[in-house]
């Protein structure tokens, strides 16, 4: 009997204690301004959003974006003193001439006043020489079904030895597809071109980070996976390399820290990651974001699915891409541009390398 009234007193513990809340309501109370931009040594245009945070609500999903903030004064200033002016080009969306490229070994700065006399500006950071890769390569690995085949990608960095470096890498596949042209027209009507073959660009917002902690001056490795073989049009893998300083390195492997926080235990608690901007005449003004600075070179590698494969194997891809309907052959078209149903279609061309 003890037992019993011992167990009711604790359920009554956990039940007595619930309350009801009807009137919730969520806001975000930060007032921080949000900048991101960056320079290298390519060929501009370069662009600097800055947007205020704003409340959440559930009514407007682009109160996500941020308040544009406009009107802002946005320069970046060298070393030496040079000044480029950026020009609003939309709203918050300032932009530099196109002409305008960062140099190597020089440093750069950005500076930003808004039209209620807000100073923002970013660390003086040089823009590092970019590093090419050592090896970018890709092989071959057979097996017994379609789905097991791939090319295995290799890639690494000629680390310098006399120097801290740190690696921002952008990637970006372009896989090349195959649509179904339909039948041609009966005659005496022309059978029109048919375009059956594109390219399409997934989205990859993941940057890769390296660094030559316990390596230095020798090959970095970069983990890039392998390639399928559920077709045999070509698949480009590129990379952009950012030599960046220890700062932005920290940045963004902070970001992707909190991008895989798993909710354990001992995962780490998340939390505003600041970067290299500050704003310099209101101290309790919040800034976040970067002002990205690094020299970046771009390579391309070509997996030749069809040539790097016998006949044999060859046959079996033809007859998986068929079972598997990867050429769309219930939707015929004269012309793969207009697949709409492809995500990431960019049409017959791919972009320039730079």
């Amino acid at each position: 009997m003890k037992k019993i009234a011992f167990f009711l007193i604790l359920c009554s513990l956990f039940f007595s204690c619930e309350t009801e809340i009807d009137n919730f309501q969520t806001k975000n109370l930060s007032t921080a301004i949000v900048v991101y931009g960056e320079i290298t040594n390519q060929n501009g245009p370069y662009s600097v959003r800055i947007n205020h945070t704003t409340s959440y609500s559930p009514y407007d999903i682009t109160a996500f974006q941020g308040d544009a903030i406009k009107n802002a004064d946005v320069k970046i200033i060298d070393g030496l003193g040079n000044i480029t002016q950026l020009t609003e080009i939309s709203g918050g969306y300032y932009q530099t001439s196109p002409l305008f490229k960062g140099i190597p070994n020089q440093k750069y700065q950005l500076k930003i006043k808004t039209s209620d006399g807000i100073e923002i500006e970013s660390t003086l950071e040089e823009l590092k020489t970019p590093t090419p890769l050592s090896e970018f390569t890709h092989k071959f690995i057979n097996a017994d079904n379609v789905e097991d085949m791939r090319f295995d990608l290799k890639a690494s960095i000629k680390d310098s030895k006399e120097t801290e470096d740190y690696y921002f890498i952008k990637r970006q596949d372009f896989i090349q597809f195959l649509t179904t042209c339909p039948a041609p027209p009966p005659p005496p009507a022309p059978v029109p071109i048919c375009y059956s073959k594109c390219w399409r660009a997934p989205l990859n917002t993941q940057p890769l980070l390296v660094n030559d902690f316990l390596v230095n001056g020798k090959n970095i490795p970069i983990e890039l996976g392998s390639v399928n073989l559920y077709d045999f049009p070509d698949w480009i893998v590129q990379l952009d390399v950012y030599s960046v300083s220890k700062e932005t390195y920290t940045y963004w492997k902070r970001q992707e820290d909190q991008r895989i926080i798993g909710g354990g235990l001992f995962d780490k608690i998340p939390a505003q990651i600041i970067g290299n901007l500050k704003c310099t005449n209101r101290a309790n003004q919040e800034v976040l974001g970067l002002f990205q600075v690094g020299g970046v070179l771009r390579q391309r590698l070509t997996v030749d699915r069809y040539n790097s494969i016998t006949s044999e194997i060859l046959q079996k891809v033809q007859f998986y891409a068929d079972f598997h309907n990867i050429r769309h052959k219930d939707a015929p078209l004269w012309d793969c541009q207009k697949a709409g149903f492809i995500d990431y279609n960019i049409g017959y061309n791919l972009p320039k390398i730079f």
